[in-house]
């Protein structure tokens, strides 16, 4: 099992984070805030831009952090960074988490504009999430109890990238 990255570490992704900002801040000709760093990820994502009510965060994974520092350093506090920038400039409501403006943003700091990393997960921990079967007109879908849950509080309907029908419970495969 691989050990989160160190104190020190830590300390250097934060100097890192806010090195990108305040060049985002004279590349664009306004100041944006510095914002809190946290290491409370897991899973597979080595970084995420978090927006809830009027805070935000950026959230690394120190696992993968500690297992691809330098590319995650170079690269991840780059992406998560770019998210925020792109808030900032424009609201996330009016763009693609991935799109022009974002891909503009990476370019600008000096990164290339790729939206996911491929990385070894051995020795990192990851939730693994109970899977329920839905249907559409096509096909059997595995969807995270997350997802199903969502379903259930009818707080999300999700439809088939394939056929484009809305998914349904499969009782059949469920029981």
């Amino acid at each position: 099992m691989i050990e989160p990255i160190s104190e020190f570490q830590m300390r250097q992704v934060e100097a890192a984070t806010w090195r990108c900002i305040e060049k985002a801040s004279q590349l664009y000709g306004r100041c944006f805030d510095t914002i809190t760093v946290d290491f409370d990820l897991k899973g597979k994502c080595a970084g995420m831009y978090q927006v809830k009510g009027r805070s935000r965060r950026i959230r690394y994974n120190p696992w993968l952090f500690a297992k691809y520092f330098e590319d995650s350093l170079n690269d991840t506090v780059i992406h998560e960074v770019a998210h925020y920038v792109v808030d900032c400039l424009y609201g996330l409501r009016r763009v693609k988490p991935h799109g022009v403006e974002w891909k503009r943003v990476m370019v600008d700091l000096g990164a290339e504009p790729k939206a996911t990393g491929s990385y070894d997960l051995t020795g990192i921990p990851v939730r693994q999430y109970a899977k329920f079967a839905y249907k559409c007109g096509c096909r059997t879908h595995q969807l995270t109890s997350l997802r199903h849950k969502k379903i259930l509080k009818r707080r999300a309907q999700y439809r088939c990238q394939f056929c484009h029908g809305f998914l349904v419970a499969d009782i059949a495969a469920s029981a």
